[in-house]
């Protein structure tokens, strides 16, 4: 029978900021208690047979064997139940749980990834943890900082460096990682503490019925025509999206280098901001773009090309002809975190070309294993597996993106998102 990984509820797993118990005491006593309980069953049904079978086989008689019988049911049910005990051991030498984006992320990524790991590895068990957003997933590692209830996250690289400098993330030795070494330079600044998982590019996301003729600049955000149909997903001036479109519209206001200033980049955005309809769109902006409430907004283009697939082509999007830019996630271990090489063991194979070639043909992202075979339809649909559409990539430090990042997003929160209130 097919093995299924598991995802915990956001709402039922306690890692959330205000939920996290400092001494993971919740999750050790759930786990004691089933351990107890089973042990308890397996001593009554050995003390049975001891009573039975060495009390009173001296005196069954020929003829009346009901005690012999009765020995052998007790044996018969202990032998059994040990069995399922150390059966369960071997299935679950290990547990361990992977902490990441939820939505079709996290149900691709358990599909192409994690199941198929537990088949070959049926002595770990994996179970995903779905969260919003990289900086959920840093909340959630500060709060269990003493007592880890996850193993390793997948995140984005500049909160990685955040994490890395707090110390929430161990330090792997990837010479015990093999497939790091077919792994592409980009992403790999933090070695081992933050290991590039998947690539994406942000892209200008569009209702098709809303455009007869698809738009091919970022300048489509600002048209007068889009008044009140524009989504900005900024979720309150704390996401990557967010930095993103900072360092873009900084671009269009004639200022490349976003290091030197990024000031007529917020000036453009206050501009943009009377004509956003919302800066948190709920589900997400490609559900209310494909269904109309919008008619353009950003997104990731893994997911966009998800959307599009599952919307019936309602919602497109495409590479503005300005260029765009990357976006990195990476894979950590949770310093202090317990099952570490059981983590090891599977961070390795979510970076093998087969778990990356599987993730990228169902979600879009392009691998970071260079050996990654990923057929050629899929590669179309991917920019960054295009030589034409890398070439105009906007460069982007995100080691300085991490030291910058509260300089970037501060405008958001007390300029951009209040200007259009």
């Amino acid at each position: 029978m097919k093995k299924q990984a598991s995802t915990h509820s956001p709402t039922l797993l306690k890692t959330d900021v205000h939920e996290a118990s400092d001494d993971g005491s919740w999750l050790g006593f759930s786990q004691n208690f089933e351990q107890r309980f089973l042990t308890r069953i397996r001593f009554n049904l050995l003390d049975r047979f001891w009573n039975t079978a060495y009390r009173f086989p001296k005196k069954a008689k020929k003829g009346n064997n009901r005690m012999h019988c009765l020995a052998k049911k007790y044996l018969s049910a202990a032998l059994f139940s040990a069995t399922i005990l150390a059966g369960n051991q071997i299935a679950h030498a290990a547990d361990i749980t992977v902490m990441g984006y939820r939505g079709p992320f996290e149900e691709n990524y358990v599909k192409a990834v994690v199941e198929p790991f537990m088949q070959a590895h049926p002595d770990i068990k994996v179970t995903y943890y779905g969260v919003q957003n990289a900086a959920t997933s840093l909340g959630n590692m500060r709060a269990q900082r003493n007592a880890p209830q996850v193993n390793a996250v997948i995140y984005d690289l500049s909160v990685a460096k955040i994490a890395k400098e707090e110390g929430l993330v161990a330090e792997l030795d990837t010479a015990k990682l093999p497939n790091y070494a077919d792994l592409a330079d980009v992403g790999k600044e933090l070695a081992g503490a933050a290991i590039p998982i998947t690539y994406d590019t942000l892209s200008l996301i569009y209702n098709r019925d809303a455009f007869p003729q698809a738009p091919t600049s970022w300048e489509t955000l600002w048209d007068p025509k889009q008044d009140g149909k524009v989504i900005i997903p900024a979720q309150g001036g704390g996401d990557i999206q967010a930095i993103l479109l900072t360092i873009i519209a900084n671009r269009l206001a004639g200022e490349d280098d976003y290091k030197e200033t990024i000031e007529p980049g917020v000036e453009k955005l206050v501009e943009l901001a009377p004509h956003v309809q919302t800066w948190e769109p709920k589900p997400d902006a490609y559900t209310l773009v494909a269904n109309g409430t919008a008619s353009v907004s950003i997104g990731y283009n893994a997911r966009s090309q998800f959307y599009t697939d599952h919307t019936e082509g309602r919602m497109q999007s495409v590479g503005p002809e300005e260029g765009t830019a990357s976006q990195i996630n990476v894979i950590s271990a949770l310093e202090n975190a317990p099952e570490q090489e059981a983590t090891e063991t599977f961070i390795n194979y979510a970076l093998s070309p087969e778990a990356q070639a599987a993730f990228a043909q169902v979600m879009f992202y392009a691998p970071t294993n260079a050996k990654a075979d990923v057929d050629e339809a899929t590669r179309k649909r991917i920019p960054l597996m295009d030589p034409a559409q890398r070439e105009k990539l906007i460069a982007v430090d995100w080691m300085s993106i991490g030291d910058m990042r509260d300089d970037i997003l501060r405008p958001w929160r007390r300029q951009i998102i209040p200007a259009g209130r």
